[in-house]
């Protein structure tokens, strides 16, 4: 299977974008992705705790690297979140994705987000669909 098309300023996982949010991609594991973070106090929405944009944010950028579709681009269509609990700031984050379903260009995905050293401690719940697109410069 061909690696996942990327962009090397990618605000969520660049390593060479200064603005980038750091977060670190493991290599697929099967039909699965996983990614690690730790936001610190420039990340603060509430008093000490991890805006939930950017929860958001790094559940959408591990899901985006499940592997269902090639090299293909993909886009998120719709996503739910489901905040569990607060995310204090200077935590490290796990996120573990797994496609649920898949139709033609389209698949779901579901992902979980904890404490990197706690599976237990759910702090975040998502489900989004994603679409395969195909460029133009991709059509026969």
């Amino acid at each position: 299977m061909a690696s996942l098309r990327h962009v090397d300023s990618c605000f969520g996982c660049s390593t060479t974008n200064p603005a980038s949010l750091g977060i670190v991609l493991s290599p697929a594991s099967g039909p699965n992705a996983e990614g690690r973070v730790r936001f610190g106090s420039e990340a603060e929405g509430a008093p000490g705790l991890v805006h939930g944009g950017l929860l958001a944010t790094f559940a959408d950028e591990v899901m985006g690297n499940v592997p269902y579709g090639g090299n293909a681009v993909r886009l998120p269509a719709e996503m739910t979140i489901r905040y569990r609990r607060p995310t204090p700031v200077d935590t490290e984050l796990r996120c573990r994705a797994r496609p649920v379903a898949t139709t033609g260009r389209r698949f779901g995905v579901h992902a979980v987000i904890t404490t990197a050293d706690d599976d237990t401690n759910v702090l975040a719940e998502v489900d989004a669909t994603y679409v395969l697109l195909v460029l133009e410069s991709e059509v026969p």
